[in-house]
């Protein structure tokens, strides 16, 4: 008979009634893959824009949950179709169980995190974990062993799951922005998963890091190593004119995009990686062509960089920041309490 194991699928476009949570075949490994037992797996905005369709949304994604705009096509964010069921789950941590041909068998029972992008032989083959591939949201997942890193560290699987899928974004973003100690850098959304990871990876670079946040999350950045941080509210605009912003790391876009570019210094970099409050905005074009600023989206990432990550953390560099952690079963609960955003840091399923 086949092994069965406990996961999450993923049945449709829709709220959180298309998370079913059930028992579905173990997979088996094939030749250049490990079965990975999966000790905790973060949630993260991919999960929820992915759910409600809001890649594949023109305007307002919140039309097709109601189903009023014809025109929109409920898709993947490399604007393809994704296939159900699906395991969702991009930040996994846990132990290698199995491996298949090809794969060395001193890899079974190492400790490892994943690096959820998947790259092919050229970028428009990126995968990532939980979208176009089956994720963690489940005892068990396979994994390509190019994409698996045993880690040396006194920290739990909870703790270190904080980690891959937030703090690669992350790293990405800093990377395209050619961060180092001579920036002064603006983060928009510091307290999130990613936001979080900004402020301890920009320290790393010895950058002067301003943090804005929602009101009562304050403390938290300033332990994280925030130079200076910022409440989102009325008077956000003065504080940040008092500063030479040259990068701008942005996971929220909307109502702030104006802001944040008109903050920049000449020559300066807006890097965005998310848009968790609008993804559509007004850019002045005088701005762009009179500033001379530099504008790139960061999602896909090769391996060295995943690979600076893993030294980060055997380093001790890294502060997991763990909110809030559910039980697989409480897949539901876990993405409400998530688009909420009253916490700072990450929120981590158990299976």
């Amino acid at each position: 008979m086949t092994e069965l194991m406990n996961a999450v699928i993923l049945t449709g476009f829709g709220g959180p009634e298309k998370l079913v949570y059930t028992q579905v075949p173990k997979p088996t490994p094939k030749p250049r893959e490990v079965l990975i037992k999966v000790g905790a797996c973060s949630v993260n905005n991919a999960d929820i824009n992915t759910r409600t369709g809001w890649y594949g949304a023109e305007d307002n994604f919140q039309s097709i949950l109601q189903d009023k705009n014809k025109n929109n096509k409920p898709i993947g964010w490399q604007q393809v179709n994704i296939k159900f069921p699906r395991i969702q789950g991009n930040g996994v941590a846990g132990q290698i169980v199995e491996v298949g041909d090809q794969v060395n068998e001193k890899l079974i029972q190492q400790r490892v995190i994943v690096n959820g992008c998947i790259l092919g032989e050229n970028l428009e083959d990126c995968q990532y974990l939980g979208s176009e591939l089956d994720g963690g949201f489940a005892e068990y997942t396979i994994v390509h062993t190019t994409n698996v890193y045993p880690i040396n560290s006194p920290l739990s699987d909870i703790e270190l799951a904080s980690f891959p899928s937030s703090y690669a974004t992350a790293e990405n973003m800093l990377t395209k922005g050619r961060v180092s100690e001579a920036d002064t850098v603006l983060i928009m959304g510091a307290s999130g998963g990613v936001g979080s990871a900004l402020i301890q990876l920009s320290k790393i670079r010895g950058a002067t890091v301003i943090a804005v946040v929602g009101s009562g999350k304050e403390n938290f950045a300033q332990e994280l190593g925030a130079d200076y941080v910022y409440l989102k509210n009325e008077v956000l605009a003065d504080n940040l004119v008092k500063h030479q912003i040259t990068v701008v790391l942005d996971v929220v876009g909307g109502d702030y995009f104006n802001l944040m570019i008109n903050n920049l210094t000449v020559r300066g970099r807006y890097i965005c990686a998310g848009a968790i409050s609008s993804p559509l905005v007004n850019l002045n074009l005088r701005d762009l062509i009179y500033k001379e600023l530099e504008m790139v989206g960061a999602t896909r990432y090769d391996s060295t960089l995943f690979e600076r990550l893993v030294r980060y953390i055997e380093q001790g560099l890294l502060k997991p920041v763990v909110a809030k952690v559910f039980p697989l079963p409480q897949i539901k609960e876990a993405q409400i309490f998530f688009q909420a955003k009253k916490f700072f840091g990450k929120i981590i399923i158990t299976p």
